[in-house]
């Protein structure tokens, strides 16, 4: 099974995502900007085990899920750093538009979890999700771009 990763660039922290070629996610996680040198490798390897106290979601709950074929960066402001770290490490990426994928990474989450019968009677776009999302908008970035290639990312 090939993957892509995905990273969605902070200031602060950086959303990652592994995902399927069709656009099922398989495990997510938000890192420290601070820690990006110490877990990129492991994040880059696709060590899981390695990267089990920045994980968010594991769909997959596997420890491992190997090399990825492909790695999309966001086009955020904050995205130098994470670029420098890739090339630094021979690493080629592909960047993708990142407009708008904090909205789509907030639709992404109620699917994943949806609400509770009281927050139901709230409108989707106005319910907070209880955690940050950096990780579900590096998802979005890779449907956005498997969307843009072929027609699919619109698995959930």
């Amino acid at each position: 099974m090939k993957t892509l990763l995905g990273l969605d660039p902070g200031k602060d922290k950086f959303g990652w995502a592994f995902v399927t070629e069709e656009g099922k996610l398989l495990a997510s996680g938000i890192i420290p900007s601070a820690l990006t040198e110490a877990r990129l490798d492991a994040l880059l390897a696709g060590d899981l085990a390695g990267l089990s106290d920045t994980t968010r979601e594991n769909a997959a709950n596997q420890d491992t899920l190997g090399f990825p074929a492909l790695v999309l960066l966001g086009n955020g402001t904050a995205r130098e750093g994470l670029a420098w770290a890739l090339a630094s490490r021979k690493r080629a990426f592909s960047v993708v538009d990142e407009a708008y994928t904090t909205l789509e990474a907030r639709r992404l989450y109620w699917r994943l979890h949806p609400p509770g019968f009281l927050a139901r009677l709230i409108p989707e776009g106005m319910r907070v999700p209880p955690r940050p999302i950096d990780d579900l908008a590096a998802w979005a970035l890779v449907r956005r771009f498997l969307s843009g290639r072929s027609g699919n990312g619109s698995e959930t």
